[in-house]
């Protein structure tokens, strides 16, 4: 049989446990180095921000308003849908 005194002990070793020092000190310090070095491979050139800090848009505002619009008007009026037809159907065959 289970005394109070050892459920107490249980609970206090229980509590104080989550206020331990982490067991992986080495780990924690690296966490989130995996995500930071697949990020950097990704980047073609890292300097991009810097070389076209300077560049001006190749697009003006009529050519931007007018791309705008033919894309809001996609979804008003959506293009017919293409079919495919495949020749494959849901019924079975009789078997005779």
């Amino acid at each position: 049989m289970i005394g109070q005194a050892q459920i107490g002990t249980t609970m206090l070793a229980l509590l104080l446990g989550g206020c331990a020092a982490s067991a992986s000190p080495g780990w924690d310090g690296r966490f989130g180095d995996a995500n930071r070095v697949l990020n950097a491979q990704q980047v073609i050139d890292p300097a991009a921000p810097t070389k076209n800090a300077q560049a001006t848009p190749t697009a003006d505002g009529r050519t931007v308003r007018q791309a705008a619009e033919r894309h809001v008007d996609t979804y008003r009026n959506p293009p017919a849908a293409t079919v495919i037809n495949l020749g494959v159907t849901g019924a079975a065959s009789s078997g005779r």
